[in-house]
């Protein structure tokens, strides 16, 4: 494991390495050894002078550089500490093999060699401008310590990584230290890869691969790692206490927890008490190693001498690479995967698979992304391969165009040619339809007829954007366009005059979105008849295989004269977006309109092509008024987050931001538990992510019982709570973990499996095996590796059981559907009674139902006090309590936050952790996805045609409409 930390400077360097020298008494190497091309250019090598040390953290260099100034203290450093896993600590400083030592010694420099070469970084000022630059040298000092603060063996090294580097002017300058902690879990897996294949050569085998690369040894069990492992409790026991449990929380618990480090007065005796605590339960550190020595000796053929060990290395390798074949399910036509992998080296083939699985994994959920989320990824799965394997492997697939690099701001990303081709087929189909559709209406009797039918029939006068907005859908020439709105810009209350309209030119109109809930209020708030996209594309996908036409000539004539809404389109990704709009032509619609915010919450997929759409010239209508808020200054907030002004828009917020250091998720519930019970009704509760979602929604249900509102009976009951896994995560053994829950949605009679659940009993990685048991008991073994690449979405779903308590008054939200039930995903209800070992509810559309105790859908349920920000897009609520938290660093974006706030019209109260590191995180975070032509540069050329073919430039947003202005909106008719 690898955990980074700032160089503590308390009072100053001289004073913390006076009051307590840590790094230079070490309690093993006391010495220390200079390492870096910063340290060779400075004539720093060898043993590492405490003087010379101190000097250095202090800004002082040997050359009589100086960093920093008097006027502002100069940052030391920062502490790298790579910690070996501890079974190899137990066999190497109890067990005496000092090999294992010298190996993770070799892996650590061979990673911080790779660390100075792509992440060293300083500023310089060129033309006024401050620059990032890489300069290719570190200056850092290596301690190696043998012990943890409760003197348990503990091997690690201390890279002490001094704020100092030498920019390509020559000139020394403070470290831009931001990619080291960026990337710290890519160091850890690297080193791990590399200290796998040398033990692995000294004979040993390795157990399970866990997170970031980390492995145990094979035959050390793990109630003797714990046994050697009272700091791992302590910090784990303070971390479970805490509300985040990210890198940052990891160190405050270490800092928290840990005591004075003793000077070890005898080390024999130690290592005697080491050896007598191993042998009091009954574990010989020397049989282990022995095992090991005796395999090595049969790799070196002994009896055979050196020729037949090469002939048995090769038998190994060809088993490796026939084993690797069947794992991964090596096919015909596999462009991450070349045919000829028998006479390849058996690490090669290792990082031939990691990294297309690695691709297939990331290529799921991103159109483009950093050539370090390859390293790290491929890495993270365990393959017997080395980081410079690896990365010989993502060159040569950017030489054959598998890969290509971003230009321009996007240099350090990469995208394959499939997402390029799939977003290049968006566009071509968007250009298809181009003047295909005849206008619904004439173009100059639109405004004037949706005027009239809007003033009479609903009372109000739509803004100039929801007219645009009509104009498009009823006047255009083209079959597809796009209506992009900002959040609470009305988006419903247009569609209603227009639907109406559309139906009386005869026309049918279709609602579409992503999720049961935004189906519902769709059809709620428009009167349109909708379905979930899944559904819409089940219902037609043969048609896209272009093999029966009767079946196409029938679904047109179907679906003749029909216009089709997409709502919340930003939530939809490039493969289904893909499909929508090739079935759009297909089918001959009589106009398909994405409608949505392209700042909001993107897909969960790869791609945002409901931005790229717009940015390559489709025929755009811009609603930018926010008509929802009615409050002056939450609405002055909500427009300063569209424009991505987080610091403004905290400041409108003003004192309705609560900072709460920990338990922000508590003392949220706490306040909406306050209100009165008709005040709740109004007041929605949001968090940013599940974890604090969890945290409100078991605090609210807490303080309801304690009120007495909810009570007994209660029901316990283990539900089933999704893992979020990629397609090709399910393919490797190591994402299966006793306990879990595999749901297979289609039979695979290939793999003796049947449209079912099964609980995971074990797995044994060795030979890619996950044992399964059925409800009935009856055992089977699957092989997940022979799940085929990229194959049926959700053809296999894995859960985790989750406990959980319902009482009557319970809130209450589904993560299943029944449609028979009209039970949907994401629609709420209220928990009436509990009965009969069962549940008795309503559900959002004021249906009843019992559940009896054996109702599958009593495990597809979650409470719904809170909503995160993917359930909440597209809801509206008079007032909200919401929570964010800076150390969840993927969840503090500029996504989340704006639609946590413009979800409401009077108010808005945020708990945060850190209202200053918020703003940060959430500044310097947009959440937004990348397009794989905007990454290559093709985006611009796709602009530039459509923008030819007469298409304006997207308008910026608006300024916003005086408070007067305003009165023309009745608060009944403010719509999605």
């Amino acid at each position: 494991m690898l955990s980074v930390a700032n160089v503590r400077t308390a009072g100053g360097a001289a004073k913390y390495f006076a009051a307590d020298n840590y790094y230079t008494r070490a309690d093993a190497d006391r010495s220390g050894a200079w390492f870096g091309k910063g340290a060779d250019r400075l004539g720093l090598s060898g043993e590492v002078d405490p003087k010379v040390f101190e000097a250095v953290l202090k800004g002082f260099l040997p050359d009589g550089s100086r960093l920093g100034s008097d006027k502002r203290e100069h940052r030391a450093g920062t502490d790298l500490t790579f910690s070996m896993p501890k079974s190899w600590s137990l066999l190497a400083l109890v067990g005496g093999d000092k090999r294992i030592l010298e190996a993770y010694a070799e892996a650590v420099k061979e990673t911080l060699a790779w660390a100075e070469k792509n992440l060293a970084e300083t500023r310089l000022e060129v033309k006024g401008k401050e620059k990032v630059v890489q300069t290719g040298n570190l200056l850092v000092a290596l301690f190696s310590h043998d012990t943890n603060r409760n003197q348990e063996p503990n091997a690690h090294i201390h890279a002490v990584v001094a704020n100092a580097t030498q920019g390509p002017d020559g000139k020394w300058r403070a470290l831009r230290n931001d990619k080291l902690w960026e990337h710290n879990t890519l160091l850890n897996a690297m080193t791990m890869a590399r200290f796998r294949l040398s033990v692995e050569r000294l004979g040993y085998e390795v157990g399970e691969i866990g997170k970031h690369g980390n492995f145990e040894a094979a035959g050390v069990p793990k109630e003797v790692r714990d046994a050697f492992s009272s700091r791992r409790a302590e910090i784990l026991q303070e971390l479970g206490g805490m509300a985040s449990s990210g890198l940052a929380a990891r160190n405050l618990a270490n800092l928290k927890t840990r005591s004075e480090k003793q000077t070890i007065e005898d080390r024999s005796a130690l290592a005697r008490q080491w050896a007598d605590k191993a042998a009091a339960m009954s574990f010989d550190p020397r049989a282990v190693i022995a095992r090991a020595n005796a395999r090595a000796a049969s790799d070196l053929g002994h009896s055979g001498g050196i020729a037949t060990a090469a002939r048995d290395l090769a038998v190994r390798g060809k088993e490796l690479v026939a084993a690797l074949a069947e794992r991964f399910g090596l096919r015909e036509g596999d462009a991450l995967v070349p045919a000829d992998l028998a006479r390849r080296p058996q690490q090669e083939v290792a990082a031939i698979h990691a990294v297309a699985s690695a691709i297939r994994h990331l290529s799921e959920r991103e159109a483009a992304f950093a050539r370090t989320d390859i390293y790290r990824t491929a890495l993270g799965f365990g393959l017997p391969a080395s980081m410079a394997a690896i990365e010989r492997r993502v060159m040569q697939l950017e030489r054959q165009g598998q890969l290509q690099r971003g230009k321009g701001a996007d240099r350090g990303l990469v995208t394959t040619a499939g997402a390029i081709a799939s977003e290049q087929r968006i566009v071509a189909a968007i250009e298809e339809g181009r003047g295909r559709a005849p206008s619904i209406i004439a173009p100059e009797q639109v405004g004037t007829r949706l005027q009239a039918l809007s003033q009479l029939k609903y009372g109000m006068t739509l803004n100039p954007g929801q007219e645009a907005a009509g104009r498009l859908l009823l006047g255009s020439h083209n079959r597809i366009v796009a209506i992009q709105g900002i959040a609470g810009a009305g988006k419903s209350t247009m569609l209603k005059p227009v639907a109406d309209i559309l139906r009386e030119e005869g026309k049918q109109v279709l609602g579409l979105a992503v999720q049961n809930t935004l189906v519902q209020m769709l059809e709620r708030d428009t009167g349109i008849p909708s379905m979930t996209v899944a559904r819409f594309l089940k219902r037609h996908a043969a048609l896209l295989d272009g093999g029966d036409k009767g079946a196409l000539a029938k679904a047109k004539a179907e679906l003749r004269g029909t216009v089709v809404l997409l709502d919340e389109a930003s939530m939809v990704g490039n493969a289904d977006k893909e499909k929508l709009v090739r079935l759009a032509n297909l089918l001959e619609l009589e106009r398909f309109a994405a409608i949505g915010d392209r700042k909001q919450l993107g897909a969960v997929d790869a791609g945002k092509p409901f931005d790229v759409m717009q940015q390559a010239g489709a025929e755009t209508a811009t609603m930018n008024v926010n008509i929802r808020a009615r409050d002056k200054a939450l609405r002055s907030a909500q427009h300063a987050a569209q424009g991505g002004h987080i610091d403004e828009a905290l400041r409108h917020l003003g004192r309705n931001v609560v900072e709460v250091r920990e338990g922000a998720a508590i003392e949220a519930a706490a306040a909406w538990l306050s209100l009165s019970p008709a005040d709740r009704e109004g007041t929605a509760m949001y968090a940013s992510g599940r974890d604090l979602r969890n945290q409100v929604n078991e605090a609210v249900q807490t303080g309801l019982k304690a009120n007495g509102e909810i009570g007994e009976p209660s029901l316990r009951l283990q539900v089933l709570s999704r893992i979020n896994t990629t397609q090709e995560e399910l393919r490797h053994t190591s994402t299966y973990k006793a306990g879990m829950v595999v749901e297979v949605e289609r039979d695979k009679r290939a793999q003796g499996l049947l449209k079912s659940t099964y609980r995971v009993v074990g797995r044994d990685s060795r030979r890619e095996r996950v044992e399964l048991e059925n409800e009935r008991g009856k055992r089977f073994e699957f092989r997940p590796g022979r799940l085929r690449p990229q194959g049926e979405h959700d053809a296999l779903r894995l859960y985790e059981p989750k406990d959980l308590s319902l009482h009557g008054g319970d809130r209450i939200r589904w993560t299943h559907t029944d449609h028979k039930r009209g039970l949907l995903n994401a629609d709420q209800a209220r928990i009436t009674a509990i009965e009969g070992g069962g549940v008795r509810l309503t559900t959002s559309t004021g249906i009843e139902h019992l559940l009896g105790k054996d109702d599958p859908m009593l495990k597809r349920l979650d409470l719904a006090y809170a909503l995160n920000a993917h359930m909440a897009q597209g809801l509206t609520s008079d007032r909200g309590i919401a929570v964010m938290d800076s150390r969840e660093r993927n969840l503090s974006n500029q996504q989340t936050f704006l639609v946590t706030i413009t979800r409401l019209r009077d108010g808005l109260t945020l708990y945060v952790n850190n209202a200053s590191r918020l703003e940060a995180a959430v500044t310097r975070n947009t959440g937004m996805k990348r397009s794989a032509l905007e990454t290559v540069g093709l985006l611009r050329d796709a602009a530039a045609n459509g923008q030819a073919k007469g298409q304006a430039a997207i308008p910026a947003p608006e300024k916003q409409p005086p408070e007067k202005d305003r009165s023309i909106v009745k608060p009944f008719e403010i719509g999605i």
